[in-house]
């Protein structure tokens, strides 16, 4: 991608496509017709959910962006794209835990089929799935270097100003 993508209006007589990925901190998606971009749908994960499994964040990633846009999806069939292997199998596997169970169940009336799309190949889904970074370390880069604590002490002991504002 060498532009900015156009989001497209969706044409109804037209397929959908959705592309989704989990990496990291967060899940990411984009619904397209044609290989054009529709919408983009972007979510970090809770901590409860960070400790899932890989399998897990996928296909969560996967169920979140269809119920996202289902207003579009409902009713009409589409192909859902998705760098896991795995879960191009997720409707004939066995059910193996109750939080699979419920997500099998949250699919019921979508028509749709999982395809395998390389991770190189999802590069938008990709980039919005890893666009949550680690907090700590975005206010960690962000805090002033010259505020270190022994110098920062001293100014208030020296000044004024700043002892009236620390009594």
């Amino acid at each position: 991608m060498t532009t900015p993508p156009v989001l497209v209006l969706p044409n109804f007589e037209i397929p959908f496509e959705v592309e989704c990925d989990a990496a990291g901190r967060g899940i990411g998606a984009v619904l397209m017709q044609q290989k054009q971009p529709i919408a983009f749908f972007s979510k970090a994960l809770s901590e409860g959910n960070l400790t899932k499994s890989v399998y897990e964040k996928e296909l969560m990633a996967l169920v979140l962006a269809i119920q996202h846009w289902r207003h579009y999806l409902l009713g009409k069939s589409f192909v859902v794209y998705t760098d896991h292997k795995s879960l191009k199998h997720f409707l004939q596997q066995r059910i193996t835990s109750p939080d699979q169970q419920c997500w099998l169940a949250k699919l019921l009336g979508y028509q749709f089929e999982v395809k395998y799309k390389p991770g190189l190949e999802n590069k938008a889904a990709d980039a919005l799935s890893r666009c949550h970074g680690d907090v700590e370390l975005s206010v960690m880069v962000s805090y002033p270097t010259w505020l270190e604590g022994e110098k920062l002490l001293q100014e208030v002991r020296t000044d004024p100003q700043l002892q009236k504002i620390a009594e």
